[in-house]
């Protein structure tokens, strides 16, 4: 005797009140499902294949996956293959790929640093030694004098300084890839406007909306995003992204002058376009991600199974002191104006080297010589400095840095020789290029990763900050005194003044400790 279905499967009579309960329940499951599709992408389902043992799903058997949570994220054993967000005390599930089934000798994070560095050797053409090459050929053309031209790198540097606390507080929230697609976008845009300038003041909203993209979005985004990906190897990670701007400042002035001399200037700022666009925005697009945790992944690519990876330094990395607590420590505030002074002395000089070399009767050649080796010793610190992190103790190596600044200062003041300027250019080298590659990695070991993006657009506020007052410190001792002593002998004692601020800057230790027993 067969049964019918309706008394296979009895029908559970809802009314009223229950009825009710059982429709809000189910229209807020699909609202949570829906919310977590938008915020994190639709999941992907992998078909199974011909030689796939495990059947589906291919992850079945994974040890451990990431739960990322809106204050935490710790790894837990897999109850099922799902990975769980949580946001406003609801918990929903996606499919994710687990690490037990990536391979093992590559970490995506390399990928990541990768697109990061190539970005900032396209954004290269942003940089004031990009434009030097494009001032006499365009104020020939239009009659424009130097001081209008530099007038629209300096405002858009203030305005990027002033943009790039919020872009760090939108890396935080959304990841860097948006942000640095958005500004290399700017770049891409900017420049080919300039390939049809015709007035200045068109070349003033172009050069300074790129000036913008550069400090308020690019600088921010490349550093954050390699930073979040690595913990023991960060030093050089970061280092590898600003070894990409310093090989790009070497490669691209050449080059920029070589087009102007086979066509024109119009071509070369098309040629800089089409270069940010393939090498910076498009690998940007592809490979960039927000961190390790939302790909299943553990940072530094380790095998969450073994407690090496959850050890001491996964434990200091993961401090996840909020932003609002960082601006309260006084740490925070001693390492800020410590950059600030440091970028003062970095940029007092740079836009006045070359005259002060031939005034102290040098040759034009040999003065710009120096600024060639200046930028080959900044790609060579970048990675020095990037992998002396790892092993040494980055406050220790900025104030090392800072100490070098000063001692260079007083070799250019009696630098009336190559050896001399050499000299002088490759220390300046490792000073300008080793804080900008040091800055983040110490923001990092100091807070952690949750509001890095925040930290390091402040920081990078007061960064630029300090490359428009230090040019100008230098401008006013030498129209007063005729001479560029006094101004380098100030940026020096500046520079040992920064190095002692620095000593004094201790991790906040007792914050931190506080908020892991309130979170316990």
């Amino acid at each position: 005797m067969t049964r019918s279905r309706s008394a296979r499967r009895p029908r559970l009579e809802l009314t009223g009140n229950r009825r009710r309960d059982v429709t809000r329940n189910r229209l807020g499951v699909m609202r949570n499902r829906l919310g977590a599709m938008l915020r994190h992408g639709r999941p992907r389902r992998r078909r199974k294949t011909a030689g796939s043992r495990r059947g589906w799903p291919p992850w079945e058997g994974a040890s451990s996956l990431a739960w990322t949570t809106s204050k935490q994220e710790v790894a837990l054993p897999v109850v099922d293959s799902t990975e769980k967000f949580c946001n406003s005390n609801v918990l929903v599930s996606r499919p994710v790929m687990p690490v037990s089934t990536l391979p093992r000798r590559f970490y995506y994070g390399w990928l990541v640093a990768g697109a990061a560095s190539g970005i900032q050797f396209a954004n290269a053409v942003t940089a004031i030694g990009i434009l030097t090459v494009f001032v006499i050929p365009m104020s020939e053309e239009f009659g424009w004098n130097r001081t209008e031209m530099a007038g629209a790198t300096s405002l858009g540097s203030v305005l990027g300084a002033a943009l790039a606390p919020f872009s760090g507080r939108l890396v935080d929230r959304f990841g860097a890839r948006v942000i640095l697609v958005v500004g290399g976008l700017v770049v891409v845009v900017g420049c080919l406007y300039l390939s049809m300038a015709q007035a200045l003041a068109g070349f003033y909203v172009a050069f300074t909306t790129v000036r913008i993209a550069d400090q308020g979005l690019i600088q921010i985004g490349a550093s954050v995003s390699v930073s979040k990906w690595f913990l023991r190897r960060r030093g050089r990670a970061v280092g590898l992204v600003f070894f990409g701007g310093s090989f790009g400042m070497i490669v691209m002035a050449p080059a920029v002058q070589f087009v102007i001399a086979t066509w024109d200037w119009r071509t070369a700022w098309v040629a800089l376009s089409a270069t940010m666009l393939c090498v910076g925005v498009i690998p940007a697009a592809l490979f960039i991600r927000r961190q390790p945790e939302y790909m299943g992944l553990v940072i530094d690519g380790a095998d969450p199974r073994t407690p090496v990876s959850r050890g001491a330094d996964a434990e200091r990395d993961e401090r996840w002191v909020p932003l609002g607590e960082v601006i309260r420590t006084p740490a925070f505030w001693v390492i800020l104006v410590s950059l600030f002074l440091a970028s003062s002395a970095i940029s007092g000089v740079g836009l006045h080297l070359v005259p002060h070399l031939t005034q102290q009767g040098l040759s034009p050649t040999a003065a710009v010589a120096a600024v060639s080796v200046m930028a080959i010793s900044g790609a060579v610190a970048a990675l020095v400095s990037g992998v002396l992190a790892e092993t040494m103790s980055v406050k220790l190596l900025l104030m090392l840095a800072y100490l070098l600044g000063a001692v260079s200062m007083w070799t250019l003041i009696h630098a009336d020789t190559l050896t001399e300027t050499y000299l002088f250019a490759v220390m300046q080298g490792f000073l300008g290029t080793g804080v900008n590659t040091l800055a983040p990695i110490m923001w990092a070991s100091y807070y952690g990763r949750r509001s890095l993006g925040g930290i390091f657009g402040m920081s990078r506020a007061a960064q630029v900050s300090g490359f428009a007052v230090g040019p100008l410190v230098s401008a006013v001792v030498f129209d007063s005194t005729g001479s560029y002593r006094g101004a380098f002998v100030s940026l020096g004692m500046v520079a040992i003044l920064a190095s002692l601020l620095l000593w004094a800057a201790r991790r906040p230790v007792s914050v931190l400790t506080h908020r892991r027993s309130t979170d316990t």
